[in-house]
Parts: structure tokens; sequence; C-alpha cells
């Protein structure tokens, strides 16, 4: 009787204390967004000619480059991308409006590419 009563205790010992130190534990945290723009960035320029509605393959592909990064920067990064590689800026900002659209990026409020 005795031995049952102190293998009772020793069970909930071994129980509390394995609660006690379960409950320190933390879990991982989320690893940082990337804050650079990919290198491969010319291939969303290339989307952003006339071949937007065209070519689905180069959309997804430039929507793959932007996935893991915020919204902001994505916008940011595709907005410069383009006033360096496009000369011809007249509905530059429709076209990024809607590639951003087209790869489900909302961007910051007030956002535009000048």
């Amino acid at each position: 009787m005795a031995s049952t009563n102190m293998m009772k205790k020793t069970i909930a010992l071994v129980l509390t204390i394995n609660l006690v130190f379960f409950g320190f534990t933390v879990a991982q945290a989320p690893p940082p967004q990337a804050l650079t723009c990919p290198r491969d960035i010319q291939a969303c320029v290339d989307v952003l000619g006339l071949s937007v509605f065209l070519n689905a393959e180069r959309v997804r592909q430039c929507c793959t480059l932007v996935a893991g990064l915020d919204a902001g920067v994505a916008s940011v990064c595709l907005c410069n991308a383009v006033r360096v590689n496009i000369l011809n800026l007249l509905f530059v900002s429709v076209r990024l409006g809607r590639l951003l659209d087209l790869c489900r990026i909302n961007p910051p409020t007030g956002f535009t590419c000048a």
C-alpha cells in the first residue's frame, strides 16, 4: 500500500515538473521578411511591356520573385525597376497597378510610382 502511494506521488511530481518546463518553452520566431529587391527583377520589367495579358508564364515568374517581399517593399522595387528600365513612362503606373493586382499585392495607401 505504501509503495503505490509513493508511486502516485512520484508520477504526480514528474507530471507537474513536465508541465512547468513545457510552459516555459517558446515557439521559434518566423524568419524576417526580405528587405531587398531580388536581383532577377528584370523579369518583372519585361512583364510590364505590352504583353502583360498575353504571357501568363512571365507574370507567374514575376509574382514568384516578389511573393516573399512585404507589400511596400515589393511596390517600391517594381517602381524603381520600371523607372530605370522603361523609357516610355506613359501608362507605367497603370501597368504597375495591374501587375500588383495580378500578384495579389496591395501597395500601401497613397503609394504612387513617380
